[in-house]
């Protein structure tokens, strides 16, 4: 990689839409890894961190990204991506040159760098391993940073969690400030997230013991993940089924309790052609313009959207379990 970038006058480091303590620590490891620093490797991201405990982290541990818009790409000699592949982002991103993630690979994109582990729980652990592997000394506040990343995506070692994961949980854990990653780790809900909750669940449907909730339209995409993971711990509920309408997207979440069937699988067959979907075994996503499955299922208004939704998983999650 430091062959590939050498002659790089600046490297972007991209991330998702309201980035999370994974891609928050992959991007600091990422720039640590090159041997760069925020003038010539800055993280920068389409959308702004919302969670107030992704605020924290930003605000305890340093953490600096940029706001960028697809025209000022070009003022890169480079774009890296970590926890993300261009795929996600659309036509916005014109290449990736270096790309690390744990998510599945929807479709084939060139890159000159890619490395790409669907079995790790998370993208904080794939650049560790090669930190370490490097002899690269780990300050504190990277230590602090990448345990928190992993500790955040597999839910403290306890949804998709490979050996590699509590290896390099092992190796973070002793270097780490805990101090800091407990100011860091307790969310807050403000009053809109709160009675969005409140709304959809309301109208939460628990059929065959699958959950489904959908909020309408959102300010903040990340609420709808968020949403995901409380509705699995209602009884009765081995599936959660939860989406909403961020900006000009359907995005929905799903989640399971890890002894069913793969979400990631169930996720890719329902939409396949329309969206940008994919998982791993409890945890899943799709992506998908609004208008674009409106036109493929024939749908006229936004409020039949939640529906639809309960249709297809339904009818899907029969046929794959048959």
């Amino acid at each position: 990689m430091r062959e590939l970038t050498k002659e790089a006058e600046n490297i972007l480091i991209l991330i998702q839409y309201d980035p999370d303590p994974d891609a928050l620590a992959s991007g600091v490891a990422l720039r640590t890894l090159l041997g760069r620093n925020r003038a010539t490797a800055p993280i920068g991201s389409f959308g702004k961190v919302t969670r107030s405990e992704n605020l924290s982290m930003m605000q305890l541990l340093d953490i600096r990204y940029t706001i960028v818009d697809p025209l000022s790409l070009n003022n890169y000699s480079m774009i890296a991506m970590v926890d993300v592949q261009p795929p996600y982002f659309g036509d916005k991103v014109p290449r990736a040159d270096i790309v690390f993630d744990h998510h599945p690979q929807s479709v084939s994109y060139d890159s000159s760098f890619k490395d790409i582990r669907v079995e790790y729980g998370a993208t904080s652990t794939i650049l560790s391993e090669y930190l370490i592997s490097n002899n690269i000394k780990l300050n504190q506040r990277l230590a602090t940073a990448l345990l928190y990343g992993i500790k955040a995506d597999t839910l403290m070692l306890g949804r998709e969690v490979n050996p590699a994961d509590i290896e390099a949980f092992t190796y973070l854990y002793p270097l780490a400030n805990h101090n800091l990653i407990r100011r860091m780790e307790h969310p807050s809900l403000n009053s809109e997230e709160v009675n969005s909750f409140i709304k959809a669940l309301k109208k939460r449907k628990l059929i065959d013991k699958v959950l489904f909730a959908h909020l309408g339209r959102v300010k903040q995409e990340d609420i709808i993940p968020r949403l995901a993971d409380f509705c699995l711990q209602m009884a009765g509920a081995e599936w959660s089924v939860v989406s909403g309408l961020f900006q000009r997207n359907l995005v929905i979440s799903i989640r399971n309790v890890g002894y069913v069937k793969s979400a990631g699988e169930i996720v890719k067959k329902i939409f396949i052609d329309t969206s940008v979907a994919g998982g791993h075994r409890t945890m899943a996503k799709a992506v998908i313009p609004v208008k674009d499955f409106k036109r493929t299922f024939d749908i006229s208004n936004n409020r039949d959207i939640g529906d639809k939704i309960v249709e297809l998983f339904l009818n899907t999650l029969k046929e794959y379990v048959s």
